[in-house]
């Protein structure tokens, strides 16, 4: 089965969107019509539903959807193995990541990163804890940048610990105080980052802690809708010190005590299966964080 028809009905599945996909592959839209509906004849059965709001998968197509991904996902292995062996440096790699790495790692990453391999495309995809997971192992990326737990599937290589802060109103009677307990959010009103209508896992986890549970006087999943609220005495939250880095917003935040971090790092489905440009690109990412890149040597 060609690859080439396989990347398209994946484009045009991911991007909701014919046009956009062929915008994406350098196809003209009648090019990657013609293209999806060969595949369709060579399957037997529809792909993929056209309606007025786009295209998805169809039942069909959603069950093959990770077969396919994987066939891809070894032709651009195999690709990027040969293209190595005539001494070239190419392919592409998908990261999917938070909006606050995105900002405060990605940058510098990627600079070093277009520095020694500028043939290798690099694909960003942002989201949250959960929909970062379903798109790893559902193979619509090769590489996440997320919270690391105990009992995930992939295989991982971590970063840093990202501490939790308290973020409280500059006229909080706790606001200039070096720490603030974790019992103490119990009977503030609380502010939520949700993602979809739940709390974000990382929050989640620290509300429970907090004896915080369920509850919130208001909710948001943007977090600088959030830190808004907070501004404005709204309430309390909870957040990474990452997310907080380069806020200009007007709270104040500190350390909970005791000491609560997240593991932040990056994960795939398999190192042993890793193409050579997930591999530079992780390399690459230890690099610029300062974390040191030994596992990937040699």
């Amino acid at each position: 089965m060609d690859t080439a028809k396989i990347r398209a009905l994946l484009a045009a599945a991911d991007l909701g969107s014919i046009s956009k996909a062929a915008d994406a592959l350098g196809y003209t839209q009648s090019g990657v019509t013609h293209i999806i509906r060969a595949l369709e004849e060579e399957a037997g059965f529809p792909l993929l539903l056209r309606g007025n709001r786009g295209v998805r998968l169809t039942a069909d197509g959603e069950r093959l959807a990770p077969l396919f991904r994987e066939l891809a996902a070894m032709a651009d292995r195999l690709e990027q193995e040969l293209a190595l062996t005539r001494g070239v440096e190419r392919g592409a790699v998908r990261i999917g990541t938070y909006s606050s790495i995105s900002l405060h790692w990605l940058p510098q990453i990627l600079e070093l990163f277009q520095q020694r391999y500028p043939n290798i495309r690099v694909e960003l995809l942002e989201g949250n804890a959960e929909e970062i997971a379903e798109w790893l192992s559902g193979g619509r990326i090769d590489i996440a940048f997320t919270s690391l737990r105990p009992d995930s599937p992939f295989d991982n290589v971590k970063i840093l610990e990202d501490p939790m802060y308290a973020v409280l109103p500059c006229g909080h009677p706790r606001a200039h105080d070096r720490s603030f307990p974790i019992s103490a959010f119990r009977g503030e009103p609380f502010l939520v980052y949700v993602s979809d209508t739940r709390p974000e896992q990382d929050l989640a986890q620290v509300m429970e802690l907090a004896g915080v549970g369920a509850r919130a006087k208001y909710s948001s999943n943007f977090d600088m809708t959030i830190l808004a609220m907070v501004e404005h005495n709204l309430g309390v939250t909870i957040m990474p010190k990452l997310i907080l880095e380069g806020s200009s917003a007007d709270v104040a935040a500190m350390p909970i005590e005791p000491p609560i971090t997240r593991s932040l790092g990056m994960a795939v489905r398999s190192m042993a299966d890793a193409s050579p440009a997930m591999k530079r690109f992780m390399s690459c990412t230890l690099e610029a964080l300062g974390v040191g890149d030994e596992v990937f040597r040699g």
